[in-house]
């Protein structure tokens, strides 16, 4: 893989910080620290600008499943959506908490559709993508 050396100007804390992440997680440099960030930028950014645009990534969804309907609504915006969805994982939290994964692999608009939809939704508390 052909490389470009990039130049930085960083505040002095945000180096230290980036030289204690580099040395407590084994990478062997800054730079494939840099790397592995910028990907992560990178795959946020993009996923958003094009409709398209082939994506995938996970969808976390933390809700209260004592709401009444939430599962029936959550279900019905998921079957709606099912070309992008490749697999789900539910999990209890605690007696009032589930945790649902969503793997979704498809057009970035399809998958914006289906975090609106599930945002939507009374009872679901938070909503994350994850794009890679």
């Amino acid at each position: 893989m052909a490389t470009d050396r990039v130049s930085l100007t960083l505040p002095t804390e945000l180096v230290a910080e980036l030289d204690g992440v580099v040395d407590e997680w084994g990478y062997s440099s800054r730079s494939s620290a840099s790397r592995e960030a910028l990907r992560g930028f990178l795959a946020d950014h993009h996923w958003d600008t094009s409709p398209d645009r082939p994506q995938r990534g996970s969808i976390t969804i933390v809700y209260d499943h004592h709401v009444r309907g939430l599962s029936d609504d959550l279900l019905d915006v998921q079957h709606a959506h099912e070309e992008v969805i490749v697999a789900t994982q539910h999990v209890h939290f605690d007696p009032d908490l589930c945790l649902e994964t969503l793997v979704v692999n498809g057009a970035a608009g399809v998958i914006r559709e289906l975090l609106e939809g599930i945002n939507g939704i009374d009872g679901v508390e938070q909503v994350r993508f994850t794009a890679v």
